[in-house]
């Protein structure tokens, strides 16, 4: 399975509004005038460019393509502020109680360290190569079954991190790449405002070492997990030899697989 096969893929098991986005750190010039994603004449929010890219439009940023300080920063585009590091600014704008909360706080944003030249934001279906981050947008259900996907391999993810603060930079972007693993997040008062996110949405990342095992991980749990209802929507979406392989009629909290009836 390849990338954009995965993205094929994972939208017959998932109902999604968006397209799962593909972000990929672009670290020389020549990778930033090779990359296939347009460029914006304005500047733009590197959560906007999500949301963007969620709908089918590709984009790709520089530092002085960022509309938003804390996205360029947290991407490594630009030095993060002193003031930030220390956690002083956040403390001055009453985010936290104290100033060693906001410390803590800032001792775990988990920046990119690296000097990086440019991000492309890409429809994972469209993507030419595979990003280093993708990121799905959606309903809390949708969000759940990413996680069952991801636990069928992996079992618990000891390191989801969420604040409700630099929610696209950090919380789906930087954090997961830095730890290689999957987090959630709960979004963010920025974002939601610039991006206009629905307030039923939530945000899942994952690096993409773990992408191709959450993929399976979710075709693999649809059988125990989805029930009849949610089954014969994902069968219209299947090939003629994906769809032999639902069991309909039980599932693991019904009983069914220990003698007992499915109840819809």
């Amino acid at each position: 399975m390849d990338i954009r096969q995965s993205a094929i893929e994972i939208k017959k098991y998932l109902d999604l509004d968006r397209l799962p986005v593909g972000v990929r750190f672009l670290r020389t010039k020549e990778e930033y005038d090779n990359s296939p994603a347009r460029v914006r004449d304005s500047k733009i929010t590197y959560c906007n460019s999500v949301h963007f890219a969620s709908m089918g439009d590709g984009l790709k940023l520089k530092k002085e393509h960022q509309a938003c300080p804390k996205g360029s920063f947290a991407l490594g585009l630009t030095p993060e502020p002193e003031g930030v590091k220390n956690g002083q600014v956040r403390y001055n704008l009453g985010l936290y109680d104290t100033l060693e909360t906001s410390k803590k706080m800032s001792e775990k944003t988990n920046f990119i360290k690296e000097e990086i030249y440019a991000v492309e934001l890409m429809p994972l279906e469209q993507c030419e190569k595979e990003p280093d981050v993708v990121i799905v947008v959606s309903g809390s259900y949708n969000i759940m079954r990413l996680i069952q996907g991801y636990s069928y391999k992996h079992g618990y993810s000891p390191n989801i991190s969420t604040v409700g603060l630099q929610a696209l930079c950090r919380d789906l972007t930087a954090y997961p790449f830095n730890e290689d693993d999957i987090n959630i997040s709960f979004l963010c008062p920025g974002t939601r405002l610039v991006a206009n996110w629905k307030e039923h949405e939530l945000g899942f990342a994952t690096s993409i070492s773990k992408w191709y095992d959450i993929v399976e991980g979710v075709i693999k749990t649809t059988n125990p997990f989805e029930r009849d209802k949610n089954k014969k929507k994902i069968e219209k979406k299947m090939d003629d030899d994906q769809k032999k392989e639902l069991e309909f009629g039980h599932n693991y909290d019904s009983g069914a697989y220990f003698g007992g009836k499915v109840e819809e």
